[in-house]
Parts: structure tokens; C-alpha cells; sequence
């Protein structure tokens, strides 16, 4: 997959533009080190730090050397590696933040590992990922996931039970999970519009009419808070 070139086509109008609650229960309660595995253009981050920046310390890590480059321009350290292998010692943070990224990898489970590798003994976890729900459906098609919210997935789980199984199974203890609607700005729909048609895509975050949301059908954002046991 040449992530630059889907960074380029996909602009990533609907990131975090705020601290997810159970994220924010905990780094409330907290303080250390965190790591955004696929950190995007930055708008997690930009709300971390604006909430966080006296508490925790951030770093970012992307496939993708143009989103990197974006984050970075955003003021955030940022590590890169397209091959999707993240260069850090184990047990580096304290707590390992993923949003999105588990159903685009080829192995879920080593993923997960690799995610409970970096954090401490002790320290968290925290994931997300979309959840299809019976008769959820999407306009886009991966020829491995059938019709998806994104063509790079390579699975979408079709219940909270299987993504906190997964979690589980690999090293990690669920302590709090929260399944929400998914909805996506009517940016998203120009942005496809604008594909069909050949048009550079806008790079500024949405405001306004395009900042509302629209909820995707039967699709769900599973949360997971997870502990790496002592």
C-alpha cells in the first residue's frame, strides 16, 4: 500500500477534534508518556496537547511521510516508518493510544501485541475501530472486507465482543469499553464528489455547513481501555 499516495486521495476530515471520554477519564487521573500509533494529519494530538501538554508528554507515529510532515507542521514530534514497524523500545509509555488503524493491518493480532509491547507493565491502551452492525452498509468495497466505510479495510468487526476478544487475547485487559454511532462530516461526501471529478481535495479542517455530521447506518465506534498487566 503506498500510504502517501492514500494520504494524498483520503484528506483526513474526520479526525478527533476532541478527547475521546474514556481517553480523557484517564489522562485526567494521570500523567506520563503517550504514543499516537497512526497519528494522522494531527487533530488528536492537537487536542492532547491543548488539554494535556503540562501533564503528558506526546510523540506520534505515521506510515505515511506526508501526514508526518503535516503533524509535524502542527508542532508535534512525529516517527516514520512505512513498513508500519514502530521503532521504540518495549514498555516505552505509558499509555498507547490507536484510533483507526487496527482494520486497515494484515494480522489484527500482532498488532495488538505489538501495542501491548510498548506500553508498560501497568500502563494502557487505548483503541478504536468501526463496528457493522446487521445490514450495515457502505458505498466503498475491498475485495477481502466486501463493501466498507474505507476501501484500505481489511476487516470491520462486526460486534464490541469481537474487537474487546481480540484486545483480550492478545495481552491486554479490558477495563471500559463504549460503543457510539460513527458519523462523518458532509465534507467526507465532497471529498468523494471531488474525487469522482478529478479535484484537488480542500486542505483546511471543515467549518460550518461542512463540519456537520451525518451518522453512517448501522455502524458503530467501538472505544476499548485497555491494561498491560503487572
Amino acid at each position: 500500500m503506498d500510504w502517501d499516495r492514500y494520504a494524498d486521495t483520503y484528506r483526513q476530515v474526520e479526525d478527533e477534534a476532541i478527547v475521546p471520554r474514556l481517553l480523557k477519564r484517564l489522562m485526567d487521573a494521570s500523567s506520563g508518556s503517550l504514543l499516537d500509533v497512526g497519528c494522522g494529519e494531527g487533530a488528536l494530538m492537537d487536542a492532547l496537547r491543548a488539554s494535556y501538554a503540562d501533564r503528558w508528554k506526546l510523540l506520534g507515529f505515521e506510515v505515511s511521510h506526508k501526514r508526518a510532515e503535516i503533524t509535524r507542521a502542527r508542532g508535534h514530534a512525529v516517527l516514520v516508518s512505512p513498513d508500519g514497524v514502530v521503532p521504540v523500545p518495549d514498555g516505552e509509555f505509558d499509555l498507547v493510544v490507536t484510533c483507526h488503524v487496527i482494520e486497515h493491518v494484515p494480522d489484527a493480532d500482532a498488532y495488538v501485541r505489538d501495542l501491548a509491547r510498548m506500553v508498560r507493565p501497568g500502563g494502557h491502551v487505548y483503541l478504536e475501530t468501526p463496528v457493522k452492525l446487521p445490514g450495515g452498509w457502505y458505498f466503498r468495497r475491498n475485495p477481502e472486507a466486501g463493501w466498507v466505510l474505507d476501501p484500505t479495510h481489511v476487516r470491520e468487526y462486526r460486534s464490541a465482543a469481537a474487537v474487546n476478544e481480540v484486545v483480550e487475547r492478545n495481552g491486554l485487559e479490558v477495563i471500559d469499553d463504549e460503543l457510539t454511532p460513527i458519523a462523518f462530516p458532509l465534507a467526507a461526501a465532497e471529498g468523494v464528489v471531488r474525487r469522482l471529478l478529478h479535484r484537488s481535495q480542500p486542505t483546511s479542517r471543515p467549518t460550518g455547513l461542512r463540519a456537520m455530521e451525518i451518522k453512517i447506518p448501522r455502524y458503530r465506534q467501538q472505544a476499548v481501555l485497555a491494561r498491560r498487566p503487572e
